[in-house]
């Protein structure tokens, strides 16, 4: 009976820790997501120009749980890709000077981007008219 006591305890235990570092884990992903999703962010100036300024505020309280869920989720996905030293070798280096550099320079290139895409679409549009007949 003391060596079952024994055992479970153990195994509580270990599951107790388990559970700590899994919950260490969770928050250090969703600060990696957090950080490398700024451009989603910048994003939402466009979306916050669309609504009246009598109704940001509302906006916004309503969008934070939203990408809350979001964030999680996509912490979630990394952590099935990222080990838990992958994700604090990743916040060690957005937190560097080059890191931090890339995540202000992030939203710039990823606007850019898009604009380069939609003009290469247009490029592309007659060609793919011209061979699709």
């Amino acid at each position: 009976m003391k060596k079952t006591l024994i055992i479970l305890l153990i195994c509580l235990g270990n599951f107790g820790i388990t559970q700590a570092q899994n919950e260490s884990f969770k928050e250090d992903a969703l600060k990696l997501t957090k950080l490398s999703n700024d451009a989603i962010e910048a994003s939402f100036s466009q979306l916050y120009a669309m609504i009246p300024a009598e109704n940001l505020d509302s906006f916004k309280k309503d969008l934070k749980p939203i990408m809350d869920t979001y964030y999680s989720k996509m912490a979630e996905m990394s952590m099935e890709y990222y080990s838990h030293e992958d994700v604090k070798q990743l916040l060690k280096f957005y937190e560097s000077e080059l890191g931090e550099k890339m995540l202000e320079t992030q939203s710039k290139l990823a606007v850019k981007g898009m604009e380069m895409g939609q003009g290469l679409s247009m490029e592309l549009m007659p060609l793919v008219q011209k061979y699709s007949k």
